[in-house]
């Protein structure tokens, strides 16, 4: 009984962390979003630099995607929900910003795992090839260790938490709109069914410009 009392208390209070944190981060979005329309664009925050692993094993980072117009997206591969299709948005943004050209030179997208235990390199080849991606700019990235890539989202400004019983992640699932010089410009709502994907490509050219 002790037992049970005590993984019921657990539950309760991982819930209780979960609402309270993501009532913090919708007012911290909510903020930033109000700012965003003011400047129309303007600089809502400064990103992190991060270093992490590519597909083939090799770093990648704030360096290598510098000069370009980035979407930034933390998911996970076994997600039961939101991150596929969210995922599969982002492959229709990258068709076309194909089709407007400088995918790879220009822009970007940069699709970042925060379960490195499942989400191995293996696993995101079979993952990422589901949305025929263009690899010479969509990067699917990971880290060695879970925390390195929770620290790294609290950085940029999201909630994800790791539900310490069934191993699932509690998180926002913002698609992230980073300008050349590594400064947040905007941020969209990958959950939402009106999400305008013209709207997204034509922001990422517009800044390509700047």
């Amino acid at each position: 009984m002790e037992a049970g009392a005590n993984a019921g208390g657990q539950g309760k209070w991982f819930k209780i962390v979960v609402v309270v944190l993501l009532l913090a981060m919708i007012g911290t979005f909510a903020y930033m979003l109000m700012k965003g329309k003011e400047e129309k664009l303007g600089v809502i925050r400064k990103t992190p630099d991060f270093k992490l692993e590519n597909l083939d094993g090799k770093q990648v980072g704030s360096a290598e995607l510098a000069g370009k117009v980035k979407l930034v997206y933390f998911f996970y591969s076994t997600c039961p929900d939101v991150c596929p299709p969210t995922t599969y948005t982002l492959s229709k943004i990258q068709d076309q910003l194909v089709k407007k050209g400088g995918f790879g030179d220009k822009t970007a997208i940069v699709s970042i795992s925060f379960d490195p235990t499942k989400d191995t390199t293996a696993q995101l080849k079979e993952f990422s090839s589901r949305y025929h991606p263009d690899y010479k700019g969509w990067y699917f990235l990971r880290a060695n260790e879970e925390k390195t890539v929770l620290d790294l989202a609290q950085q940029f400004g999201l909630m994800v938490i790791k539900d310490p019983q069934g191993g699932t992640f509690t998180h926002q699932n913002f698609i992230l709109l980073v300008d050349k010089k590594g400064d947040m410009r905007s941020y969209y709502d990958g959950s939402d069914a009106d999400l305008n994907i013209d709207k997204i490509t034509q922001d990422m050219m517009n800044l390509t410009k700047e």
